[in-house]
């Protein structure tokens, strides 16, 4: 067994730029990302009030993105539909630094969230074209954990440029952001398969030999996809509350010190990283099902330890609330690859691109309802969110037990004739 094997890896030879490509996306991505919403407030001088509906309005009016997705990636590949939606966000992030109307951001952000929904449908489909039968997870993983390095990289960046440039460094981390969009699109464009046969007999860069048409109305007519599409909404919301809720929880409704979050925060993506490409190929033996079931179960617990941190004692809490979050952080090792894995499987390959896209609508709509639903529940009680998500978790483990009842043993498992 070779380390590459031992740690989980893929074989990327001969996919090197596309590895490359996804690092430099991620890089850019954390240079942003931690300043969204202060970008704007600081150096557009928008009021955070106005900043949130905008942010709002935006993320409502891109959810139809995903499943708009789905038949461009089916018809034209995905990787045409990668570029593009990488040179859309080249476009957006070069137009933040010229205006500071908020209509006009309000549109920017709207297109900007509308690349950011094609571009993951479109990646995803492109790395079930890509990797070798058998090793769709273990890529999955790999790009998971390669995007928590690079959002990691790109925060300090971005954190030291607006640090020594106040308003200055807000525009360069936009700007740097633009590049690194650029650079990504680039290095997909350029990226050349060689022209060897997939062992599974698919065509990596292209469609069926022969296509037929195939619509949302057979991908809706998939029950098990269906119930899968319950447990992708659920995940969502589970994956979301470390962003949305845990902030909030600590600070605000437990009364803990402010450095608590970023401190858990840092244990998840040192976590990720390190632990994402082994678990998944530890898993790969056994059905999705039963791994996701695994997942939704460590969730419920990871949640009934956040809802039980006692605010008086400091240390107690940081000590439950760390050991929640390692908890937490198993279950979206087991998840995220694994969830993405299923939902390639069970697609034929000429309606991939409209499952992922289905997919991608779950997340739209579960980031639309997280931070509302949230902020309602926490304000209401400070267990009361965690309890919701444990239920949810539950209800999950009930979907997804039938699922592994009905999904075929090569859809449930992932093998070489993936």
């Amino acid at each position: 067994m070779t380390v590459i094997d031992t740690l989980g890896l893929p074989n990327t030879r001969g996919r090197g730029p596309l590895i490359v490509a996804q690092v430099v996306d991620a890089l850019g991505t954390g240079l942003f990302l931690p300043f969204a919403v202060v970008y704007f407030h600081a150096a557009k001088g928008i009021s955070l009030t106005t900043v949130g509906v905008m942010l709002s309005v935006a993320a409502l009016l891109s959810l139809p993105a995903g499943p708009l997705a789905g038949p461009m990636v089916d018809r034209v590949g995905p990787r045409r539909v990668v570029i593009a939606s990488n040179l859309i966000r080249v476009l957006t992030f070069t137009g933040y630094v010229f205006t500071d109307v908020p209509w006009q951001l309000v549109v920017l952000v709207t297109v900007t969230l509308w690349g950011e929904s094609q571009f993951r449908p479109a990646a995803a489909a492109l790395v079930a074209q890509v990797a070798d039968g058998g090793q769709r997870a273990r890529w999955y993983a790999m790009e998971r954990a390669l995007r928590n390095v690079g959002i990691g990289v790109g925060g300090l960046l971005g954190s030291a440029l607006v640090g020594w440039g106040g308003t200055s460094g807000y525009t360069a981390v936009v700007v740097l952001n633009a590049v690194s969009f650029l650079a990504a699109a680039g290095l997909v464009a350029a990226w050349r398969r060689p022209a060897v046969p997939d062992p599974s007999g698919a065509h990596l860069c292209g469609a069926d030999p022969a296509p037929r048409r195939g619509g949302y109305r057979e991908v809706l007519a998939d029950r098990a996809f269906r119930g899968v599409l319950v447990t992708v909404c659920v995940f969502a919301l589970c994956d979301l509350a470390l962003t949305v809720l845990l902030s909030a929880y600590v600070i605000e409704a437990r009364g803990l010190p402010a450095w608590q979050p970023g401190t858990l925060f840092a244990i998840n993506t040192v976590l990720v990283v390190l632990g994402q490409t082994a678990v998944a190929r530890a898993v790969e033996r056994y059905r999705r099902p039963r791994v996701l079931q695994a997942a939704a179960v460590l969730w419920t617990v990871s949640f009934a330890l956040f809802a039980v941190v006692p605010g008086e004692h400091t240390g107690i809490a940081f000590g439950a609330l760390a050991l929640g979050m390692v908890v937490f952080t198993a279950a979206e090792l087991l998840q995220a690859p694994t969830s993405s894995a299923l939902t390639v499987a069970m697609a034929a390959e000429r309606v991939r691109g409209r499952y992922l896209g289905l997919e991608e609508l779950m997340w739209g709509l579960a980031r639309v309802l997280a931070p509302t639903l949230f902020t309602w529940l926490l304000a209401r009680g400070p267990g009361l969110p965690w309890l919701a998500l444990g239920l949810c978790c539950l209800a999950a483990v009930a979907v997804l037990h039938r699922l592994g009842r009905v999904l075929s043993a090569h859809v449930q498992r992932e093998t070489v004739d993936d």
